[in-house]
């Protein structure tokens, strides 16, 4: 289940940056993203799929994978 799931956010995830593909080890803010760009996706992912970031997760992801990782032990719990 959090497979397909991973699967659908980084689907938004794409297109909310307009990219077919993400490189899972770019920075974010290589693909310009902000802090308050990662927090304002981060709080889709918790209304779409129920699940909860502290602050200080948030303001720890540094690449893509780490978001990504952080997503998915998340709906694994």
């Amino acid at each position: 289940m959090a497979g397909k799931q991973i699967e659908q956010i980084k689907k938004l995830f794409c297109e909310r940056l307009a990219v077919a593909n993400l490189d899972e080890n770019k920075s974010l803010e290589e693909l310009g993203l902000d802090s308050l760009d990662v927090v304002d996706m981060c709080l889709d992912v918790e209304d779409k799929f129920g699940v909860h970031f502290e602050t200080e997760e948030l303001v720890a992801f540094k690449t893509v994978k780490d978001l990504f990782e952080a997503i998915e032990k998340k709906l694994g719990e």
